[in-house]
């Protein structure tokens, strides 16, 4: 392990212990303990509510930096159950200015979802999405990070009176178009579905060239939604999230699972798949794998493992929850046969599941696939799987295969992923696909669909 780990992860801890003691106020307001690294966001000011977090909101000032109109705010946030990481924001585009010498721009999605993470870490709720709020430019910054972020990674992005441009020299990652004039650069957004949805609310002191700038964009992005309201900015920021907080709260699948339904309009080979995500979360290859399975007729319920797993399940109760997804589905969708999928911490999960399911969910499941497994079966998201060390688990997904049908197990494994366990169960008689690269098989993810889909067929 190296050093650098070691203090992140103690310094994480120091974090965590300092949320529990400061969770008995709501009004307290913490700063983080020295040796913490917040990355690009510097001197965040948390507050946190009373209890575990029912989620956490980044709150950036606008240019005149945190002030009282800020504070109250995050204080009424922590009374909704929130957590609140305050940005001023003079300071944090200084922050991203100096983005680390080995990028060529600033990726502040990524020190965001790794701050919320560790704000939730250690407490026996769910895993929440952040929000990212802010107005003037406060706001027209966290409009730009719309143009740079991931699927499942931000919960949504709250604005009142964005400007249309940031006065940040150093460039985004994007690949969203942009521009700059007179020092301040406006960014578009990224081709596709908007992977957040964005509030925007305007008051009667929004600037006509924000107004003209949003509006372009939601002529192409339904999922940007524009209001007015006649109060002051601050106060319209506040609704616009109260009323986001209150559509969030409302916005619970029909089994209150952190689930991802996609469904198609005449399910192919009367199948429907399952797919468990890595411990990043329901994003790239879990997504996309699923995408392309949807595209071929076979609808899809992703399970997102970051949020189901982020408190420890027993083995049995994933397994009923596994059961009860198969047959509400297959009811609703009308299918018989399920393909269970699993990636990285989703597939070192899915033996036990499949070995504790009841015999008729076991009889309706036609193929286990199985991508990237390991010797370490996790019952719940560690910190130390972020950090890239073991977690030391007892418990071995390839000695909980044993339990199940060699003829429904496809194991497909990256040829350069030498910590992979589908390389030492080549006696077994399960399938075995091997596809180069490593642990993300070099980014082909349709062709890795494709070998799932092949293999299904041979079984059907």
């Amino acid at each position: 392990m190296r050093t650098g780990k070691i203090k992140t992860a103690l310094a994480l801890c120091a974090l965590m212990a300092a949320s529990g003691a400061a969770a008995q106020s709501a009004t307290d307001i913490q700063v983080p303990p020295a040796g913490f690294d917040t990355g690009m966001i510097a001197d965040p000011q948390i507050y946190r509510p009373m209890g575990q977090p029912r989620g956490v909101v980044f709150l950036i000032s606008d240019a005149q930096g945190w002030g009282a109109a800020d504070e109250a705010e995050a204080k009424a946030l922590t009374g909704r159950g929130m957590a609140v990481v305050g940005l001023d924001l003079p300071s944090y585009l200084k922050g991203l200015e100096k983005h680390p010498d080995d990028d060529t721009c600033a990726y502040a999605i990524a020190d965001i979802e790794e701050l919320s993470k560790r704000l939730q870490a250690g407490g026996e709720g769910d895993y929440h999405l952040p929000l990212i709020a802010g107005r003037g430019d406060g706001g027209g910054l966290a409009l730009a990070f719309a143009a740079q972020t991931p699927a499942s990674t931000i919960e949504a992005t709250v604005v009142a009176d964005p400007s249309a441009g940031i006065a940040l020299a150093a460039p985004l990652c994007t690949d969203a178009p942009h521009e700059t004039t007179g020092g301040r650069t406006t960014y578009g957004l990224t081709a596709g579905e908007l992977n957040d949805p964005v509030d925007v609310v305007f008051t009667p002191a929004a600037p006509q060239a924000a107004q003209d700038h949003v509006a372009a964009l939601a002529k192409d992005y339904p999922d940007i939604t524009v209001t007015s309201s006649s109060d002051a900015p601050a106060d319209a920021l506040a609704a616009a999230l109260s009323a986001r907080l209150d559509a969030i709260e409302k916005a619970e699948g029909p089994l209150n699972l952190p689930i991802t339904e996609m469904a198609v309009a005449k399910p192919a080979q009367d199948t429907m798949a399952i797919i468990y995500s890595g411990d990043g979360g329901w994003r790239d290859i879990d997504r996309e794998v699923g995408a392309t399975l949807q595209k071929a007729g076979v609808p899809v319920i992703g399970v997102d493992s970051l949020r189901y797993f982020w408190n420890a399940r027993k083995p049995q109760d994933t397994a009923d929850d596994l059961s009860r997804i198969i047959r509400h589905y297959q009811t609703e969708w009308g299918v018989k046969h399920v393909l269970l999928i699993g990636y990285s911490f989703g597939a070192d999960i899915l033996p036990v599941s499949y070995s504790l399911l009841p015999t008729r969910d076991q009889a309706a499941v036609s193929q286990m696939t199985l991508m990237a497994l390991s010797h370490e079966r996790d019952d719940a998201i560690h910190v130390t799987g972020w950090l890239g060390m073991s977690s030391g688990s007892a418990n071995d997904p390839t000695k909980d295969l044993q339990k199940v049908p060699a003829r429904i197990v496809q194991c497909i494994y990256g040829e350069g992923d030498d910590d992979d366990a589908c390389h030492e169960l080549t006696d077994r008689g399960y399938e075995m696909v091997g596809l180069t690269g490593g642990h993300h098989f070099d980014g082909d993810y349709q062709a890795l669909a494709g070998h799932i889909l092949a293999g299904l067929k041979t079984r059907l």
